[in-house]
């Protein structure tokens, strides 16, 4: 077998990527993805272990592009409570309705029911990841008594909820319009104020 490389790795994981978007994770079998690759299961075999591991490797793959530089701005331990909550709201309400977003998200929910263990890999590479992000941050922001003291997880839980209200649900059930740039704006301020409102903590006098 032929020495394993990275770049060999990420090529096989794009192709994969569009792959399972466009044909679904059920029917693209891994003979699909080495004929898209240009080289044998035997070789695939040898990076990816099976489909649900290179199912896992996509959905990582889209979390680091897409998710990871939301959650970058979580990085400054000193920045203002109020600023990030606004700034992560604006980011989140856009990442949610991008077009491979929802994508991606169909994808899972759809296959799950017959592949249990997709939906659990969607979740725990992907949405759990992100998810555990912000509870640790919130965990952080309620220990110096700038939120009030409640569950963190339920904190990021409902977070998340917020930024997902509004044009998210209609374009997972095939909406074709994408939302414009005010409506965004809008939802990401309501949903932070509504945060705010619910858990933070007056400043000392």
């Amino acid at each position: 077998m032929r020495k394993k490389t990275q770049s060999k790795r990420e090529e096989i994981v794009a192709i994969a990527r569009a792959a399972f978007l466009d044909g679904g994770y059920a029917a693209t079998s891994m003979a699909t993805i080495a004929a898209l690759v240009g080289g044998s299961k035997g070789t695939l075999y040898g990076y990816f272990s099976s489909k649900e591991e290179l199912f896992g490797a996509v959905v990582r793959d889209v979390s680091e592009e897409h998710g990871l530089p939301v959650l970058a701005l979580l990085d400054d331990p000193q920045a203002d409570l109020a600023e990030t909550i606004f700034a992560l709201a604006r980011a989140l309400t856009r990442f949610f309705v991008m077009p491979e977003a929802i994508a991606h998200y169909r994808l899972a929910v759809g296959e799950a029911g017959r592949f249990p263990k997709l939906g659990q890999i969607f979740f725990e590479q992907g949405q759990k990841e992100g998810e555990d992000m912000v509870t640790a941050w919130l965990e952080e922001r309620i220990a110096r008594g700038e939120l009030a003291p409640r569950a963190p997880r339920l904190l990021a839980q409902q977070f998340v909820a917020l930024c997902r209200a509004g044009p998210w649900n209609a374009l997972l059930m095939g909406a074709p319009e994408q939302p414009g740039e005010a409506q965004l704006e809008e939802l990401a301020t309501l949903a932070a104020q509504t945060f705010l409102a619910a858990h933070a903590l007056p400043h000392p006098e």
